[in-house]
């Protein structure tokens, strides 16, 4: 969302009280993934054998792990 916004033509800037929308959504979409991974750690643990459960772990890392490289790419921010 965010490089999409970076790249867009439309400057959202102008809009009155955008400001702290965006950081809401900005720290909205920083601690997802941790938040993610954290239940999906204790599903894990509450039930070790759920294949499901080792998948849902699994992806939350791959997503985390995903976010922490996009965020230090990106050196707009």
């Amino acid at each position: 969302m965010f490089l999409m916004m970076r790249f867009s033509p439309l400057d959202i800037r102008v809009i009155p009280g955008i400001g702290p929308i965006l950081l809401l959504a900005l720290v909205v979409a920083l601690v997802a993934p941790v938040v993610a991974t954290g239940i999906a750690g204790a599903a894990l643990v509450r039930q070790p054998r759920a294949l499901l459960n080792w998948l849902t772990f699994g992806c939350a890392i791959i997503v985390l792990f995903g976010q922490v490289l996009l965020f230090m790419i990106s050196s707009w921010l």
